[in-house]
């Protein structure tokens, strides 16, 4: 009888918040709500989120909830890892059925990086991509030919540009080549890129 009671003003003593939002018609097929709640002392683990049919089914929608750490003035300071039961995600692009093997057979476009030569990387280019992986994890071997790939884009780009600039200068010079030496275009294709891309080994 008195664990009853322990528990009964346990409950009654707890704080609970709860939000209800209604919608009367709906033809999308996705619903975005951004829910701005502020807790002190609690994790926001214990945040839960459930979905109610017109018919009162019951559908919880708790486990493709991700949750990110904010700072005190509101601002997501690092990812927090996204939700381990959420399966929509793609690791890796399907169409890229060339191995990464074959991919470097006419060089690596994907850069290595060191934690040094990362921070000169930050400093010398306006948009930087980088995939953090490790050899020994198969997830980021099957991202390993999707990174390349997009690597070979981000340089075809700029080739195709470089190679704009010489054929102007050819119309106007009226020279039968361009000036540059093989080392000279391949700098100049890295000044043209649009997205370095790069790759560190953790």
């Amino acid at each position: 009888m008195g664990l009853l009671a322990y528990l009964e003003t346990k409950a009654y003593l707890a704080t609970r918040t709860v939000t209800d939002l209604a919608l009367d018609t709906n033809r999308d097929p996705r619903v975005r709500v951004n829910f701005n709640i502020t807790m002190m002392d609690l994790r926001c683990d214990y945040a839960v989120i459930d979905v109610v049919s017109v018919l009162g089914t019951d559908q919880n929608v708790t486990q493709h909830v991700t949750k990110f750490s904010l700072n005190a003035d509101g601002v997501r300071a690092r990812f927090a890892g996204r939700n381990k039961q959420q399966n929509d995600i793609a690791l890796s692009d399907e169409k890229v059925t060339e191995t990464i093997e074959e991919l470097h057979e006419n060089g690596e476009d994907a850069v290595s990086l060191d934690e040094q030569t990362l921070e000169f990387a930050k400093n010398e280019n306006e948009y930087l991509f980088v995939d953090f992986y490790a050899s020994w994890c198969s997830h980021c071997r099957d991202l390993a030919p999707t990174w390349e790939t997009l690597a070979e884009v981000m340089t075809d780009a700029a080739e195709e540009k470089v190679d704009e600039q010489i054929t102007e200068r050819m119309e106007r010079g009226g020279r039968p080549h361009h000036e540059y030496s093989d080392e000279e275009y391949d700098e100049a294709v890295k000044m043209e890129l649009p997205v370095f891309i790069a790759k560190v080994d953790c």
